[in-house]
Order: structure tokens, then C-alpha cells, then sequence
């Protein structure tokens, strides 16, 4: 997947977005899917608009200039969805991280663990408030009905997240405990 798919995926929402909220979408804790940085953002946005993916749906009077998703674009998101195979490779620095944490003494071991523990229970938080919004929204669309499942995902992986580091803690600092038992909350993780 490519920057260009992540902003076409974006503004297929059928909102009109500008760079600087296309970089706070990137750049959100709590909707991990794409990550960019705003150089990256501009600059796609600049080609993109050159390829017609994009067109300026308006320009506001501070001069951000919004963009729309045009019938190429779309053409394009399509293509990509049914024709392009997913990249499954991974690069994920909490979990190389916590392979390794074997390594540290207890004490430094738990509080790594417990400021990852802390990250995803603030995640859990704004995750269940962004579904609280959804369903106050009176749009039954395709949009947010994917929305809200998708969000639902993040949720059940925050969730099994959160139980599993605390079975961490409960392996590194009691080696007698089956690994099986210390994670055994995992099957029962409570969801939404």
C-alpha cells in the first residue's frame, strides 16, 4: 500500500479533507492504519492532483486548500482493493520490544510493560468514546457502518492487548506459572 491509497481511502469517505487534517488522521493513536509525516502528505497530495486522483474542492479563508476524491481516484481505489495483493510483512517496535523484554531485570522489565499497558488503555478509551460518537450519528451509511466495524477491531485488539501484557508481567515475574494459565484471561477478554 502506498501514501496515495491511504489518502484516496481518506477522502473516499465523501468529506473534502486538507493536508493538515489528512496528517491528523495519519498521525492519530487510535486509528493506526497509515502512518505519514506532513512532507510526505503535501507532497503526495501535490501529485496526486497532477494525476487527477484528487481535484481542490475549495479553498478556505485561512487558504487551506481542501481536496476531493475525483472518478479516477476512485477508479483507482478500486483497483487497488481488487487487484493489489496486501503487504503482510510487519515492522512493529512494541512487540521487537517485547520479545526482548526477557532481557531486562523485573523492575525495569514491569515498567516497560505497564507504560505499554498505559498507551493501550488510553487507546481503549478513545476508541470506545469514537464509538460513542458513532452511535449518536444519525448516518446509517456504508461509510460509517465500515467505520464503526473497523473501530470494533481496534477495540477487540486493544482490549486482548491490554490482557496479554498484564499475563506478561505475571510470566516474567513468576516463572512457576504456566504461560497458558498467566494468559488464560486472553479467551475470556471482555470486548465492547
Amino acid at each position: 500500500m502506498a501514501l496515495r491509497h491511504a489518502i484516496l481511502s481518506a477522502l473516499s469517505r465523501g468529506i473534502p479533507k486538507n493536508g493538515y487534517e489528512l496528517n491528523a488522521v495519519f498521525n492519530d493513536n487510535d486509528e493506526r492504519a497509515w502512518n505519514a509525516s506532513p512532507s510526505q502528505v503535501y507532497s503526495e497530495l501535490t501529485k496526486m492532483e497532477k494525476l487527477g486522483l484528487i481535484e481542490v474542492s475549495d479553498r478556505t479563508e485561512r487558504r487551506a486548500t481542501n481536496y476531493a476524491i475525483t472518478e479516477a481516484g476512485r477508479a483507482e481505489i478500486e483497483r487497488w482493493l481488487t487487484q493489489d495483493e496486501p503487504d503482510h510483512t510487519i515492522r512493529d517496535d512494541v512487540t521487537m520490544r517485547l520479545l526482548t523484554v526477557w532481557t531486562l531485570d523485573d523492575t525495569t522489565a514491569r515498567h516497560l510493560i505497564e507504560a505499554e499497558i498505559t498507551f493501550q488503555r488510553r487507546r481503549e478509551r478513545a476508541l470506545r468514546t469514537k464509538l460513542q460518537t458513532f452511535e449518536q450519528l444519525s448516518e446509517n451509511t456504508r461509510v460509517w457502518r465500515n467505520r464503526r466495524a473497523v473501530h470494533l477491531l481496534w477495540l477487540t485488539q486493544t482490549t486482548t492487548n491490554i490482557a496479554w501484557l498484564e499475563g506478561l508481567i505475571d510470566i516474567l515475574e513468576n516463572p512457576d506459572t504456566p504461560v497458558d494459565e498467566a494468559l488464560a484471561a486472553l479467551a475470556s477478554a471482555p470486548v465492547a
